[in-house]
């Protein structure tokens, strides 16, 4: 029903405008300040209606329902309405203003959502300072408007040894002035100015955020002990509590725009103190003109430093977030996982030039050829179980194992050099004048190119401007140029030209083999000696899991009978996911022709899709026995919230917890061609070395699909069966 639709957009938005002011999504710590903003009835009063003024408003001109229901349209005028709510009389004229405000700073803030999103900025609560600053300066005008005179503490009428007790015990405690100056720095955020409002507010924080907490206090701190030492006028800070400067600088740059870290903690020694000199300077600018600084230098600082971290050209060291996930925990756990997984990955993903097993016969900074500028390149050959590139006698071209055998193209690109001209030398001889022999440059991207060398004469099977995909076969091995017997040179370059010199670059995916062993490796640069192949991709494996938009995986519980459901989907960014519309759970993955691997997980971590993304977190698609396959997992789910919780404190200095996924085949009907293929994976937490909370998951392969998954843990078996198309 269209109102039911209403009455839900009302009160997520309703609820989010709260957490927002603390740069959160969490409803715990929106329903605490929701509570402490009625420590004032008028002030709590006049910021719901501020917020529904803002929602009615945002409805009828059709703005964005999204970030109505997220908060980010509505929060600047619950902090208008509950300024105004504070310090002005209920009647008439006050409603008509309440009214007025909530609508201009509604425009006021999509103005600036724009204006500075244009520019990666966030908007923060300059629509606040604007609204209430209009109203300062124009009030005056209007007789029918009178500060409220009366007890700004409403509730303390009624309930006064509770706000009472709360100060009385805070005096017991070890310096006491500052615990007193920092719960109410946190209070004077909703314009309560009490430990009472303060400590709930605080201990909101905390639930919603171990970090953010600790920020909070790290903040405060290093501006009062800025102010304490370099003897400043405390007044300014005591005088509506305008520390909470410091608190929300400190959360913001600490860990909501910036991923923390140690270092986002040592960039507050330096950004706090700008907020106190700034509050010390503006304080003499505005105090002329009647206006209160609020949280004007928090938005200065805050806009000031990502303005000018956004014009770096390297973003080592403090890390921007670039996918906001409204709190500071998920920002430094996703982004730290991200980097062991991800880091070494590469936009281009390059594979070997070859077929089967060859042997790097020359590695980077090779002891024959490569040197120096052209160092970065690897050579090519085909070995024997004793490690002989021939069979007897080795005089001519055809007794190597490599010559005339297929090379093929790294990468897709388009051919921009081709040379196909020199005669293959024989055994011992090589070319000086044609250095690099019949070769073939492929152009991948702007300034990457590969370049394949020695070549068979006429064997070349493109020619220049031609697009070929990759794994086409561009030639066959030969021994032309400086080569005295036949081998393949390959390198990465920046320039199309056969000369160029070379550049480091990853292989994305490839095996070597050891004593009959293949081991995997993910975008790495093979070392001279070693057997390597590409990863030949098993049909059934490359079947069952090629996931696109708009199928289904559909399974029974075989327990309880219960029905799973999964829906593939595409994002507007071209994302691949899961969705199940029951737990309303999304699993991010890809699939790259080698790899299935998911990427992020969003929703109800009890979900069985959450087992699948756990279970089946990362896939290869061709099958190699014996071989094992590592990765790294989030440690939520691993450990017990007591542990995870205490975690979340020294996550941004450093990880005592960790959690690994490891993934082997353990069955296979036929290795040639198989029908069937069973793999296993276990997933478990670390803790100071010691393994907990074990997770198993089985998968079974067949038909060309996922036929049984079975999630073992110490709590609990679960078995889930394909259904099958009626």
């Amino acid at each position: 029903m269209k109102y039911q639709y209403y009455i839900k957009l009302f009160w997520e938005g309703f609820v989010n405008s709260y957490s927002q002011i603390f740069f959160s999504n969490n409803k715990i710590l929106a329903y605490i300040l929701l509570l402490v903003s009625f420590f004032d009835i008028g002030a709590g009063l006049s910021g719901v209606i501020a917020i529904l003024i803002g929602q009615v408003t945002g409805v009828l001109f059709n703005f964005s329902h999204a970030l109505l229901r997220d908060g980010t349209y509505t929060y600047n005028s619950l902090m208008v309405g509950l300024a105004i709510g504070m310090f002005y009389d209920f009647n008439l004229s006050f409603f008509i203003l309440l009214i007025v405000i909530s609508f201009l700073t509604l425009f006021i803030t999509i103005w600036f959502f724009v204006s500075l999103g244009k520019r990666g900025l966030p908007m923060l609560s300059i629509p606040f300072l604007l609204g209430l600053w209009i109203i300062i300066l124009g009030v005056d005008n209007f007789s029918a408007l009178e500060l409220k005179q009366k007890e700004m503490l409403s509730l303390a009428k009624y309930f006064p040894e509770l706000f009472t007790g709360v100060t009385d015990f805070v005096g017991r405690l070890p310096f006491a002035n500052v615990i007193y100056l920092y719960l109410r720095s946190l209070g004077a955020i909703f314009f309560q100015f009490n430990d009472l409002a303060g400590l709930l507010t605080a201990i909101a924080i905390l639930i919603y955020s171990r970090i953010g907490f600790l920020l909070s206090i790290f903040g405060f701190l290093i501006g009062y002990t800025f102010y304490y030492y370099l003897e400043g006028d405390f007044s300014q800070l005591i005088y509506s509590y305008i520390g909470f400067n410091f608190i929300l600088t400190a959360i913001a740059l600490g860990g909501f725009f910036v991923v923390p870290s140690r270092k986002s903690f040592l960039m507050l020694l330096l950004t706090i103190p700008i907020i106190a000199i700034l509050i010390s300077a503006l304080h003499t600018l505005f105090t002329p003109f009647g206006l209160p600084l609020f949280s004007l230098p928090f938005n200065i600082v805050v806009l000031l430093f990502l303005s000018a971290m956004m014009t770096r050209f390297k973003t080592e060291g403090l890390t921007l977030v670039t996918l906001q996930q409204f709190s500071p925990e998920k920002n430094h756990y996703k982004f730290t996982n991200a980097v062991e997984r991800f880091s070494s990955d590469t936009y281009y993903h390059i594979s070997l030039p070859i077929m089967g097993d060859w042997r790097i016969s020359q590695g980077y900074n090779g002891k024959i050829t490569h040197k120096g500028e052209w160092g970065q390149a690897l050579d090519f050959d085909i070995v024997n179980n004793e490690g002989e590139t021939y069979k007897l006698p080795g005089l001519e071209l055809k007794d190597y194992y490599c010559y005339d055998i297929p090379v093929l193209a790294p990468a897709g690109g388009v051919v921009v050099e081709v040379i196909d001209s020199v005669e293959d030398n024989k055994i011992g001889d090589v070319n000086l004048e044609n250095n690099w022999g019949n070769t073939v440059v492929i152009k991948h991207g702007e300034y990457l190119f590969s370049k394949l060398s020695h070549l068979k004469i006429h064997t070349i099977q493109v020619k220049k401007g031609d697009y070929i995909k990759k794994g086409k076969i561009i030639g066959y091995c030969g021994s032309s140029g400086r080569s005295p017997e036949p081998h393949i040179h390959f390198q990465m370059q920046t320039t199309p030209y056969v000369g160029s010199k070379t550049l480091a670059y990853p292989i994305s995916y490839y095996l070597t083999k050891e004593d009959n062993k293949h081991h995997f490796h993910a975008f790495d640069i093979p070392e001279e000696g070693q057997i390597v192949s590409n990863v030949a991709t098993t049909p059934l494996l490359a079947d069952a899991f090629y996931l696109i938009p708009g199928m289904k995986l559909e399974f029974e519980n075989v327990a309880t009978g219960e029905d799973i459901s999964w829906e593939v989907f595409v994002s507007a960014t071209n994302q691949t996911y899961l969705y199940c519309a029951k737990t309303k759970s999304t699993a991010y993955f890809i699939n790259n022709g080698t790899m299935f691997y998911f990427t992020d997980y969003y929703g109800n971590k009890k979900a069985l899709l959450h087992s699948f993304y756990i279970g089946a977190h990362k896939v290869l698609l061709g099958y190699y026995k014996e071989l094992n396959l590592e990765d790294n997992l989030m440690i939520q789910g691993f450990f017990s919230p007591v542990v995870t919780f205490f975690h979340d404190f020294t996550a941004p200095f450093f990880h005592y917890c960790k959690a690994k996924y490891q993934f082997r085949f353990s069955k296979i009907d036929n290795e040639h061609k198989p029908t069937e293929i069973e793999f296993t994976t276990a997933s478990k937490g670390i803790l100071f070395g010691r393994y907990s909370n074990e997770f198993e998951a089985k998968l079974f392969i067949a038909n060309n699909k996922i036929m049984t998954i079975t999630f073992k843990s110490k709590k609990q078996e679960i078995r889930l069966k394909c259904k099958e198309k009626k």
